[in-house]
């Protein structure tokens, strides 16, 4: 059994709230942090947040599908379609990174955008672009990459701009978007950190023109997520994804916890 196979079976299972399924899919120690928290450290814990979720998001369907794989560590940029406690459908775009051991999921990280974030008419063109674009190689995607987080997070624009396609764009499921180089750097540096420490990258998982960048100020805290979609080796789109109770933001606000029950109802 693939690594591809061993998550795309546990994506069923939650599309399917097949709870047993669920918690077999997952090593006993598995560790999971997700975008509403908190972490859990079993597959028995695992299943139950599952019930939870599966009852705030009826009718859960996984759709867009995008891979990245390395050894023992698969990505999903993936849409979820669902109804939320009224019953009214909605999406939400996620990342989810999953390392595999043997034929189970050792660990899990679920980023998160806000519900229903629409893209602009830049950044929908930039999508447009990026998702026709075939070719490039995974040791290119990673170096380019690479060499523009390592001068953005030190502060040297000119040389992140060498990495940025002639028009790119950000879109951040928290902040909001912004398009051209400068405006991504204004944009970017704008976005609220804690007082102390620094934002590291922590891992990249590379394909033939996207990528995959976990960044966080304390390696035990996953905080951002990039799924980054590059065109010639440029980069053009990046798309900006959190554990958004590690931003202080509520996963329920403006969601109410209590489903209303579906009912008949009867001629008097």
């Amino acid at each position: 059994m693939t690594n591809l196979e061993v998550v795309n079976a546990l994506l069923t299972a939650i599309n399917f709230d097949r709870f047993t399924e669920i918690e077999a899919a997952h090593r006993a120690d598995a560790t999971f942090t997700s975008f509403r928290g908190p972490t859990l450290r079993d597959s028995v814990a695992i299943a139950d947040w599952h019930r939870t979720f599966l009852r705030d998001y009826a009718d859960c369907n996984y759709t867009e599908l995008e891979y990245l794989e390395e050894p023992n560590t698969v990505a999903v940029r993936a849409t979820i379609e669902a109804k939320a406690y009224d019953w009214r459908a909605f999406t939400q775009r996620v990342i989810e990174v999953f390392r595999v051991e043997g034929a189970e999921v050792a660990e899990r990280r679920l980023y998160g955008m806000l519900r229903d974030v629409e893209f602009d008419k830049a950044v929908t063109a930039a999508m447009t672009n990026a998702l026709g674009f075939k070719g490039g190689s995974a040791s290119a995607t990673r170096t380019a990459v690479a060499g523009f987080y390592e001068a953005l997070l030190k502060g040297n624009r000119e040389t992140a701009a060498t990495f940025l396609h002639d028009k790119p764009v950000v879109v951040d499921g928290v902040y909001g978007t912004a398009a051209g180089a400068e405006n991504i750097f204004d944009f970017l540096a704008a976005i609220p950190m804690p007082a102390f420490g620094r934002l590291r990258v922590t891992s990249i998982v590379a394909g033939e023109h996207d990528a995959l960048v976990e960044l966080a100020i304390d390696p035990n805290r996953p905080r951002f997520a990039d799924w980054v979609r590059l065109v010639d080796g440029k980069i053009i789109a990046i798309e900006g994804y959190a554990m958004l109770r590690e931003l202080g933001l509520n996963p329920y606000e403006n969601y109410a916890k209590d489903r209303h029950s579906r009912q008949v109802i009867l001629p008097i």
